[in-house]
Parts: structure tokens; sequence; C-alpha cells
């Protein structure tokens, strides 16, 4: 392209501007009339200024608060873990890296965080039970080495935690799957005895009220939409949930819609036989929980009682108290009780599901 091509292009781009500028409508101050008519004119113009301005304050101020109802719809955790990986990007990338399979236990657990926000959100956790930990040991009184021990041991146990927080939510997931398996299935075989297609089966037990079953489910329709067929998709999910029940159905599932056969009947037997093996697990939970109520009863009322006899007893012969009062009310305000809430805990997860 010539030096005159460029003139030229130039000359076209300024005299286009020029066009655009002259025919925008513009107020003007009307000349040839009265002083008094002006200053109305003027007065009106001034009057339409400030509807513009305050038009577009109102949009700025509507966009703000759009923008804020978005970032409140997150949950706390993924702002504070974007908050912290937004400052400290660097070493949380660097300690990320070093955690191995956490991505597969983030997608088992359906939990929607990327690694790196879940090593931010981990490092946050473990230096508020840190903090925690040692604030519970100042004002209990322990020498400042204990409770900055305390501290120490609050943010391995949050770091800890924290590292097998996806496979807990994980194996809750498997457990609410297997305890709703049966009413899916039954929900699905009677669809498909009265003709309903395997994949509208599937879209209305994705859309009824099964909990974690329903999410996955929604999730295989939504593979099988993206291309995946029926058979992948329910071996992804077998594989996602990684149980004996969930895989026993997917294969009989599959075998059924390869080489043919009555798939409705297929899943009622199915249902029946999950459904038996809760009740046989059901009477094995209510005859240990008979043993662990003995325990139980001696942790909440005997242990605590011989705690403060042996207090009274070794304080009477050394003829001084060998524990503060103070640390004495925290454990048995706090100890006691959170060893019982923890005992109640693990009788719960020890309900079959």
């Amino acid at each position: 392209m010539g030096v005159a091509d460029v003139f030229l292009s130039i000359l076209e781009k300024i005299g286009g501007k020029t066009v655009e500028v002259a025919e925008r409508p513009i107020s003007r101050i009307p000349s040839g009339r009265s002083i008094q008519d002006r200053l109305r004119v003027l007065k009106q113009m001034q009057i339409e200024v400030e509807k513009e301005k305050i038009k577009e304050s109102e949009k700025e101020m509507a966009e703000i608060i759009e923008w804020r109802r978005q970032e409140l719809q997150k949950p706390f955790s993924e702002r504070l873990a974007e908050g912290m990986l937004k400052h400290f990007s660097g070493p949380i990338r660097t300690l990320s890296a070093s955690f191995r399979g956490l991505d597969y236990d983030l997608y088992r657990a359906n939990m929607k965080m990327s690694r790196d926000s879940y090593v931010a959100l981990t490092i946050v956790v473990s230096v508020f039970l840190s903090l925690f930990a040692f604030a519970v040991g100042v004002l209990a009184y322990f020498p400042y080495t204990l409770s900055l021990l305390f501290g120490l041991l609050g943010f391995m146990f949050g770091f800890m935690y924290m590292r097998i927080y996806p496979k807990i939510v994980w194996k809750t997931r498997v457990a609410e799957v297997e305890r709703e398996l049966p009413y899916a299935l039954r929900h699905m075989a009677s669809l498909l005895s009265a003709g309903v297609g395997i994949t509208e089966a599937m879209v209305s037990v994705a859309t009824a009220n099964y909990g974690v079953i329903s999410e996955e489910f929604e999730l295989m329709i939504r593979d099988m939409h993206t291309g995946a067929s029926l058979e992948e998709a329910l071996t992804k999910f077998e594989e996602k949930m990684g149980s004996e029940s969930v895989s026993r159905t997917v294969k009989q599932m599959i075998r059924a819609i390869k080489f043919g056969g009555n798939l409705a009947d297929i899943l009622y037997k199915l249902a029946e036989d999950f459904a038996f093996d809760y009740r046989m697990k059901l009477v094995e939970y209510v005859q240990k929980i008979n043993g662990i109520s003995f325990v139980y009863m001696f942790l909440t009322i005997v242990m605590p009682t011989m705690f403060v006899v042996g207090i009274l007893a070794g304080s009477i012969m050394a003829r001084s108290l060998i524990l503060p009062v103070e640390s004495l009310a925290l454990i048995l305000l706090f100890a006691f009780p959170a060893l019982s809430v923890l005992m109640v805990i693990m009788i719960k997860r020890g309900e079959p599901r």
C-alpha cells in the first residue's frame, strides 16, 4: 500500500467520524430569542444532563448490586479460598502439586472446586484451628509452650482432616446412593413395565427427589446429551461410586441392554435384594448398639465421676490442688462432653444406610 492510499484511508476515517458526529442530535441554545427564552432552554438542558447522570449512576449501582448478588450466591468457603488464592497463588500452587489424587477425590465427591482453591481452603481451615487451639490453651492458663503445642496440633489436625475430607464426602454420597437405590430401581422398573424407554426412566429418576442418586442420574443424562452412549454413562457412574451395589446394578443393566431380557423384572429383583440386605444390616446394627450403650454410659457418667474423685484424692494427699480450677472446669465442661459427642457421631456413622 502506497503513501497516497494510506493518506486517503485516513481522510475517509476522519470524514466518516465527522458525518457520525454531525448526525447526532445536539441540543443547542436557540439564537435570535430573548434572554429569558435562552435561560429557560439552558435550564432545560441542565435538567436533561442531570437526568442522564442520574440514569448512568443508577445503571452503575444496579450493575454493582447484581455483581454482589452473584458473589454472595457462592459459598463462603469458596469465596474465602478465592481470596486466599488471589494473594498467595504461588506457594499454594506449589503445595497443591504435592497433593496426588486430589482432583479425582474432588470429582468423586462432586465438589465443584479446583485443586488450588481447595488447597487454599485447607490452609485457611488449618490456621483457624491452630489459633482456636492456642486460644483454648491460653484461656485454660496452660504454659505458653503447651499452648503453642496445642496450636501446632490444631494445625496438623485441620490439615489432615481437610486432606481426607473429599473422601469422607464421597463415602457419604455412596452411602446415600445405596440407601436410595432400591427406591430408584423400583421407580425405573415401574416405568419400564408401563412401556417407557430406559432413557426416559432415567430422566424421571433424575427429576425425582432421590437426593444424591438423582444428581448422579442427571449427570449421566448430561453425558449422554454431550455424545456419550448409555453404556459409557453407566460405566462412568459405576467407577465414580466404587460401590458393590452400584456395580452390580450397572452390570445387570448393561447385560440386559446388550443381550436382551426383561429389564423391569431384573430391576425389581435387585431392589428386593438390596432391601433385604439393608434389613439384615439393621439387625446387626441393633445388636452392636446394645453393647456400645454400656461404653457410652461409662464415658458420660462413670468416667467424669472417677476423674473428679481422683483429682480430689490427689489434692488431699498433696495438700494442694494438683490441677488448676480453670483447667478442671475446662475438662469437665468441654473435654468429656466432646468425648460424648464423638461417641454419638461414631454410633451414628455405623448406622446402616
